[in-house]
């Protein structure tokens, strides 16, 4: 990600809205995975997990889906992680 200063305001910086998508969009990936790691310590079986499960495959798949909208590339973790994920999920 990139932050470019602003002109004329040498100490203000501003992110570009793909910056601002992107890290909005890793933060779900980050809160879902740690809702389901919670739910694994937790030992719970119900379908409470599996939501959990669900919840990181649609926010990894929004991840991917923006990353590629803005020409960057997807790393390769993410997409395997991603088409396990959905493969889980049938």
């Amino acid at each position: 990600m990139t932050i470019r200063p602003q002109p004329g305001l040498p100490t203000v910086q501003r992110r570009s809205s793909a910056d601002h998508d992107l890290s909005q969009l890793f933060f779900e990936v980050s809160c879902a995975r740690a809702a389901e790691r919670v739910a694994r310590c937790a030992q719970r079986t119900d379908s409470t997990c599996r939501s959990d499960s669900l919840r990181i495959a649609a926010a990894l798949g929004a991840y991917t889906t923006a990353l590629e909208r803005y020409g960057l590339p997807v790393p390769p973790g993410i997409r395997t992680e991603l088409r396990l994920r959905r493969g889980l999920a049938l």
